[in-house]
């Protein structure tokens, strides 16, 4: 089953620097941009890659997904309540 992971477009050159140092191959399959959104997918259906996946996006705090973008935005805002 594949796995997509939707990252901050800005983040992109960190997320396949850290990829590439782990050994993991990303191409254009495995890359869609959504210039419009700000983001990128990245599609993974290897379990061992997606392991790795995790373990760069928890290691990489300044690499952000857009879930977690979302969250932090909804946070400030209702800290301004």
């Amino acid at each position: 089953m594949a796995k997509i992971y939707k990252i901050k477009l800005e983040d992109k050159a960190a997320f396949l620097n850290h990829l590439d140092k782990a050994g993991i191959p990303a191409d254009s399959f495995n890359i869609n941009d959504n210039k419009f959104e700000g983001y990128f997918e990245f599609t993974t259906d290897n379990p061992v890659t997606d392991k790795l996946v995790k373990d760069i996006l928890r290691q990489s705090p300044k690499i952000d997904r857009v879930k977690e973008a979302i969250r932090k935005l909804v946070r400030e805002e209702l800290g301004r309540s």
